[in-house]
């Protein structure tokens, strides 16, 4: 993948943008306004896209995109009551949305909120608990998804991933929720993925102020002990990957 410099994504932001808006005003079509309520929230307008979506709620109700864009606008603006209210109700609207990790960000909100006790020691507001060795241990309880059930190492992974990136957009370091999704994605990645991943995302919740100082030290050394007996030694192993595929139903 190759990504894009600061001016490259400023020249796509404003080409996209000034599609969009041609878009609307050629045809002001529920995918056109949702559209254009992306953009206001790309821009920081985040007021102006909370009332444009008001607007199309009231013409094309009960869509689930609608919900969910209004919910993160509201959050954006640190209406986190208002925005837990309609991440809830995107997430009945459409339980597969947002590749059906809206139950993770439902979480975000709630503990923003301080609805959620507190997590013990060394773990985030998901409340995984990888213990303090070197290789984290796989947690024993799993959270569950937006229906209830009961969820695989994969789409925790998935939820942690989706949600980490989109936030990472608007949500500068450090933040302790942002570095408690990263320590917890590479923990996985370490556990059951990549393990060049987990180098990196282990560094990026060092800079969003994770407090793991000690346990981050010790699995990234593990990292190494481990690239550096690969490239020593490299042995092509048929072995499992859990985050590389999602489980065979």
């Amino acid at each position: 993948m190759r990504y894009l410099t600061k001016a490259e994504d400023n020249k796509a932001l404003v080409e996209w943008t000034n599609h969009v808006v041609a878009s609307v005003r050629k045809e002001p079509s529920f995918a056109n306004l949702i559209d254009l309520s992306a953009v206001l929230v790309r821009h920081g307008r985040f007021t102006e896209a909370v009332k444009l979506l008001q607007f199309v709620e009231r013409k094309y109700p009960g869509r689930y995109e609608t919900a969910s864009n209004i919910g993160t606008a509201y959050e954006l603006i640190g209406r986190n009551e208002d925005a837990l209210k309609w991440i809830v109700e995107g997430v009945q609207r459409n339980p597969d949305s947002h590749v059906g990790t809206e139950w993770l960000h439902v979480l975000i909100l709630k503990a923003k909120l301080g609805q959620l006790a507190a997590p013990p020691k060394g773990q985030s507001f998901v409340k995984l608990d990888f213990g303090n060795d070197a290789m984290p241990r796989r947690p024993a309880r799993l959270p569950t998804g937006n229906r209830g059930e009961q969820l695989s190492l994969y789409a925790l992974a998935t939820a942690l991933r989706y949600q980490s990136v989109e936030r990472a957009q608007f949500v500068a370091a450090p933040d302790p929720i942002v570095a408690g999704m990263l320590l917890d994605w590479a923990n996985l990645e370490l556990l059951a993925g990549s393990v060049e991943s987990a180098d990196v995302l282990y560094d990026a919740a060092l800079r969003y102020g994770s407090k793991e100082n000690k346990v981050i030290a010790a699995r990234k050394a593990l990292v190494a002990q481990i690239l550096k007996q690969a490239k020593k030694n490299p042995v092509f192993r048929d072995g499992q990957c859990e985050l590389c595929e999602p489980p065979q139903t």
